[in-house]
């Protein structure tokens, strides 16, 4: 080897650690940077001993485990389903809190109570007067659960919106990036941080909906709705969109934004905040406000039946006390009882006696809700502990998700993440290695000193 061959050598040695020491320094400036994958050189020698062996960078990888990344985004599909209906049915169980004076189990002892009240005093003014402010405070809690309800759909259509324009940036992003990372590939640059970059969109993605990804060989990513259907292909993209959807009170459809077709895809989001968004609207809450009508259908229709069967304080038969309605949120009390509470039929004869007052308290233990099973104040108390165990089930369900996203996060960090200890000692590894090539290169340097006076 030429003492010219040597200080080459020792050049490229020179060079290879001092990106080495370079890369280690980035390493260590982004140890807080969420998503930063750590990486590390690939040394490789080239050249022959006679001709000198040297020594260079041949690649910057990142350390990572692509299995564990997909396992990632799989986990962060549940966790954003969980949450989403973790939120919304807390708002709902808010509405039907019984633990103040103001629910509905409340208030319906206090409707039954003010008719046993009436069936002792059928002639008091004070036990009418009572029994209809006891009506109203019930139908206008009906009415207003009802309508707090339907806000929680309206707040979880409006959710569905903003996600979508979430989902379209995130898509953008990932397309744009696919665009940068082929170019870079193709040529002579780094794409690492690019690449982390896209990792990080995925994931922000997969809190959205679920999908499925695929790596082409210029290191683009390309992604799939569950039914194959694609939102990102190199630096394509298929944004999503939304349509009011007439047969579901105008709510929003999830579509491909330039489908001519218009295409429904709610059934294909199956996980993510928008899934979890989207059951809460369309199946969560329409159950709930089905059993809620049901109770208040049921109480109109047997207060009335027995009312309209009695006596007033005139001597006529009842009429309705409850407006007609099959649905809570139309539940009120009868404009005739309202504005003459000597209407309210007490009597079950003409005699004036509180008998059929008595009739209507002792609906309250009269089985006719679920098939027969059920009184009504059993049915409500079961209704209200289903949306507790809804409630707990999702509750249950996230801490689960969260739990094993967390640990696949530790892994990841563990393998991916920058570690100062082992930078620290890569750094000086990497500097004794700098400094063996200098020290190489001042030999270099003294032989051709000595060559050159021989020569003089």
């Amino acid at each position: 080897m030429s003492a010219i061959s040597l200080l080459n050598t020792a050049k490229d040695g020179l060079l290879a650690h001092q990106t080495a020491m370079n890369l280690t320094g980035s390493n260590i400036t982004n140890v807080d940077t969420p998503g930063y994958t750590r990486q590390r050189p690939v040394f490789s020698s080239w050249g022959s001993v006679d001709k000198g062996t040297g020594v260079g960078i041949e690649k910057i990888e990142r350390v990572y485990d692509r299995f564990l990344g997909v396992q990632i985004n799989d986990k962060m599909h549940d966790v954003g389903y969980s949450e989403a209906k973790k939120g919304a049915l807390e708002n709902i169980e808010i509405i039907f809190n019984e633990s103040s004076s103001s629910g509905i189990n409340e208030l319906l002892n206090r409707f039954w109570s003010s008719w046993e009240d009436l069936s002792a005093n059928p002639a008091g003014q004070v036990e009418r007067d009572a029994l209809v402010s006891a009506s109203r405070n019930l139908a206008s809690v009906f009415r207003s659960s009802s309508d707090e309800l339907v806000s929680v759909q309206n707040d979880a259509n409006a959710e569905i919106a903003g996600l979508i324009d979430q989902a379209n940036g995130y898509i953008s992003d990932i397309a744009d990036l696919n665009g940068k990372i082929a170019a870079i590939k193709t040529g002579k640059g780094d794409a690492n941080n690019l690449i982390d970059k896209r990792a990080e969109a995925l994931k922000g993605l997969a809190g959205i909906l679920d999908f499925q990804h695929l790596e082409d060989s210029d290191a683009s990513v390309n992604v799939f709705l569950s039914n194959g259907m694609p939102l990102v292909m190199g630096d394509r993209t298929w944004e999503l969109g939304v349509k009011t959807d007439p047969a579901n009170s105008n709510f929003y459809n999830v579509v491909f934004r330039d489908d001519p077709a218009e295409e429904v895809l709610n059934n294909v989001v199956t996980k993510g905040k928008l899934a979890g968004f989207l059951e809460v609207r369309d199946d969560k809450v329409v159950n709930y406000l089905s059993d809620l009508d049901s109770l208040a259908a049921s109480i109109i229709a047997e207060v009335n039946a027995q009312h309209q069967s009695g006596y007033d304080m005139g001597h006529n038969l009842g009429g309705v006390f409850f407006e007609p309605a099959t649905a809570a949120e139309d539940m009120r009390v009868s404009t005739d009882i309202a504005e003459d509470v000597n209407k309210i039929a007490a009597s079950e004869t003409v005699n004036d006696d509180g008998g059929n007052a008595e009739l209507i308290g002792a609906i309250k233990d009269k089985l006719v809700m679920n098939g027969g099973t059920s009184t009504f104040n059993s049915y409500y108390a079961s209704f209200v502990g289903k949306i507790g165990q809804d409630l707990a089930d999702e509750e249950r369900g996230l801490d689960h998700h969260t739990d094993i996203m967390n640990q696949l996060i530790n892994k990841r960090e563990g393998i991916s993440g920058v570690s100062i200890d082992e930078e620290m000692i890569n750094l000086a590894r990497y500097q004794l290695g700098y400094n063996s090539a200098a020290r190489l290169c001042n030999v270099a340097d003294e032989l051709i000193d000595t060559l050159l006076n021989l020569v003089r």
